[in-house]
Parts: structure tokens; C-alpha cells; sequence
């Protein structure tokens, strides 16, 4: 049985088994790069690639001969290989987006993961469980929803605010062929000044940034950059003060991502109870959110500007709302649609009269041939709503070799290596 389902929770360990806990999560990063490099050397020098069995076994060497790796315990290194086991063939296989597995820098997320027949859950009453750990024993978590199956897999992890467990759980809930509401269809405008436009009329909105903890974030962000330019000039390491910083700049941004992933949750809940088919624009959030900086040669225009929009666009969570939709639509049956992004701002809803003269301002649309006059994202959605889907992007490797002159290769066939790919291994 594979997880199905997924059921996070607040951990509170004891400040003996935080302090162990945090030191295994810098253990698994390092296990994570050796690995990674190991494969890569491996390649480069004798084009050998390394599986994960092969891996296991220089990590019983190395449990051996270092005490702190040893410490770990041996089912989360296990875990820990397989992962980038699955890095490599998710990299490897021609429909999967992602590209080569990278290093983890040290101020990313700590975590540990453990196997299902490692650990064992129990509830103490209404509002309390407990997870056993190797090594570390009984640890409470708040209870704040039913596991609702068989427990798969954990990880404990640490996001800069709180310690959080996470659960793979077997539910065995298949996806319902029919939604509830079969007939209907809502368009979604997702904006800026406004998160979330419905083609129905309904304006959903958000603000995770506090002014308090804007100004915060610029002084210590700030204050930050200052002590690694005096680090960098002396030639030392980071300062007990430097880290002290970065620990409160990990708080804060920990709290804003928690409230967007509560609101983008919050909205993709009632969307997929409601419609059963739920449309979006087909955006490429990630050219739209590239810098003008430009080059020496050719400085980019307006810079300033096209960063404070870019910050915008990232803060509201376009592409993480997308994920949340298609993970709760597996338990309502709703289908996610995507359509052109074109011309769905400029186009009137009433009478199709398309031109950029009709939008104007960020909130009023009017139409210059018949004169309807609504809410520029509400007009949007209405569009949105009635336009006819995309045909699927490539994705996988078909992405990354658009820009090739040769048509890309079957998965059975090797194509040319690429200077970044140069050390990497592959099959």
C-alpha cells in the first residue's frame, strides 16, 4: 500500500530532542550532498552510475567510521538515498518536469524522514497525539485532525517557526468520477491587487504581510547583507550575531508562508466542493517573475518597477494555489481546466470587442463598442470561464529541448549532453 494522502501537524518536542533533531537534519543535507557528488564523480570519472543499493552500502562504511553519522539513525539515511534515487529518475524520465537533482543550501527547510515500520503513532485524548521516534522516543504533535488511515511514512521537519511532523497516510479514497455538481463551471482571475477573481462575482483577497513585519524584514535583511560583506572582507566564519539575524529572518517569512498556504488552501476547499470544473489562465509564472536587470552591454528599463511587480506576483502564490487545487480536487472529482491567457484582460465578456483601450485602470473595465462597464478581474474570470481549454505543454524533457533544432528523443535513445550537464550522471 503507497501513500495516498498527506496529514501535517504541529510537533512539540523537548529541547533535548529539538537539539537532536535539528542536528539529524544537517546530517541527512550532508548525506543528501555526498550522495549527490558520489554519483556525479562516479559518472565523470568511469561513467558508472550508482544505484541506491550500491550507496546503502558506503553508508554502513561511513556509520562506521563517523560517530555523528552513525548517531543518524540508519532507516532515515536509507530514506535519505532513496530520495535522491527518486530525484534522479524523475530527472530521467522524458514526461516529468524536473530537472537534475541540486545541492540543499543550509538555510533551506530541515528534515528528517523515517519509514512506517520505524516510528508508531498513538492519540492521548481530544487534542493530543504521540509519535515514537528511533533514538528519540515519545514526542507530542497537536491533534488537530484524524489520521484517517495507514500511517506510510513521516518526516519531521523544522520551517524557522515550529517543529511539524508530517504523515503519509494510506486512505484508500478514490477520486469520484462525477462531482457532486456536474453542471458547473467557474472561471478564476488570479491577480494582484486582487488574489482571486470568480467569473460569478465573488473577490477573494488576502494580505500576509503586515507593515510592521515589512519594515522588520527590510532593517533585518539590511543588517544581514552588511554582516556578510564584513564576513566576506575579513575572511571569517559566520558570526553567533549573523546567525541570530538569519534565525529571525527564517521566523518571519516562515509565518507569511504559512498564512498564504492557509489562504490558498482555504480557497481551493471551497472552489473544488463547488464547481466541477474550475478554469485558469495558462501562465508562465516563471518568465513573468524574471528580472530587467539586463546586462553591462544592455541595461534593462524600469527595474525597480518589474521587481516590486514580480514581488507581488510571488507573494500571492499563483503557482502554489494551481498545486492546491489539483490536490483537493482528488477527493471531490473537479476538473482543473486551463485556457489561453491572451487577450482575457483586454476582451469585453459581453460582446467579445477586444482592445486595450477597454481596461481602464487595474479595476474598471469598459468597453468601448457597447459600453458594458464591470470589474476588470470579474470581467477577466467571465472570460476565462468561457474560453475553450489549451492543448497540454510539453513537459519533462520535451521542455527542456523546445529550444533544440532536433525534434526531442525518445526515452530510449541518448541526445546530446549539455554543458550543464557535463559530471552530472545519467543513463
Amino acid at each position: 500500500m503507497r501513500a495516498d494522502m498527506g496529514r501535517k501537524y504541529r510537533l512539540y518536542p523537548t529541547e533535548e530532542q529539538a537539539d537532536r533533531l535539528a542536528s539529524w537534519g544537517h546530517t541527512c543535507r550532508w548525506l543528501y550532498h555526498t550522495a549527490l557528488e558520489q554519483r556525479q564523480f562516479a559518472w565523470q570519472q568511469r561513467k558508472v552510475t550508482l544505484g541506491v543499493t550500491a550507496q546503502c552500502a558506503y553508508l554502513t562504511q561511513a556509520r562506521k567510521d563517523f560517530d555523528w553519522v552513525a548517531d543518524l539513525p540508519a532507516q532515515s539515511g536509507q530514506q535519505v538515498l532513496r530520495q535522491l534515487d527518486q530525484a534522479y529518475q524523475n530527472w530521467w524520465n522524458p514526461q516529468h518536469p524536473a530537472g537534475a537533482p541540486t545541492r540543499k543550501r543550509r538555510c533551506a527547510r530541515l528534515s528528517v524522514p523515517f519509514p512506517g515500520q520505524a516510528i508508531q503513532v498513538r492519540r492521548l485524548n481530544r487534542r493530543w497525539g504521540a509519535v515514537t521516534l528511533p533514538k528519540v522516543g515519545e514526542v507530542k504533535f497537536r491533534w488537530s485532525r484524524p489520521l484517517g488511515g495507514i500511517v506510510r511514512h513521516a518526516v519531521v521537519s523544522f520551517d524557522g517557526v515550529a517543529w511539524h511532523v508530517g504523515f503519509g497516510v494510506h486512505t484508500g479514497v478514490k477520486t469520484p468520477t462525477v462531482h457532486a455538481r456536474p453542471d458547473t463551471v467557474v472561471g478564476v482571475d488570479r491577480g494582484v491587487k486582487v488574489a482571486l477573481a470568480m467569473s460569478d462575482g465573488r473577490m477573494w483577497h488576502r494580505t500576509f504581510t503586515t507593515a510592521g513585519q515589512e519594515r522588520d524584514l527590510a532593517r533585518l535583511k539590511s543588517k544581514a547583507g552588511r554582516q556578510e560583506t564584513a564576513r566576506r572582507n575579513r575572511g571569517a566564519k559566520t558570526s553567533h550575531r549573523a546567525r541570530k539575524v538569519r534565525a529571525e529572518i527564517a521566523r518571519t517569512e516562515a509565518k507569511i508562508r504559512n498564512r498564504r498556504r492557509d489562504f490558498l488552501a482555504w480557497a481551493a476547499n471551497r472552489l473544488c466542493a463547488q464547481h466541477a470544473v474550475v478554469k485558469l489562465e495558462r501562465l508562465n509564472i516563471k518568465a513573468m517573475t524574471t528580472t530587467a536587470k539586463g546586462t553591462v552591454a544592455e541595461p534593462g528599463i524600469n527595474v525597480a518597477a518589474k521587481a516590486g511587480l514580480n514581488r507581488a506576483i510571488l507573494d500571492k502564490g499563483w503557482g502554489l494555489f494551481h498545486a492546491a487545487l489539483a490536490n483537493r480536487a482528488r477527493t471531490t472529482g473537479t476538473r482543473i481546466a486551463r485556457v489561453p491567457a491572451a487577450f482575457t484582460s483586454q476582451r469585453c465578456a459581453r460582446c467579445g470587442h477586444t482592445d486595450r483601450d477597454n481596461r481602464e485602470s487595474q479595476a474598471v473595465f469598459r468597453c468601448g463598442s457597447c459600453g458594458h462597464q464591470a470589474n476588470a478581474d470579474v470581467n477577466a474570470a467571465i472570460n476565462i470561464r468561457d474560453a475553450a481549454e489549451a492543448p497540454p505543454p510539453h513537459t519533462g524533457r520535451a521542455a527542456r529541448d523546445r529550444n533544440r533544432k532536433a525534434s526531442c528523443r525518445p526515452p530510449t535513445q541518448r541526445r546530446p549532453r549539455t554543458a550543464l550537464e557535463t559530471g552530472i550522471s545519467r543513463l
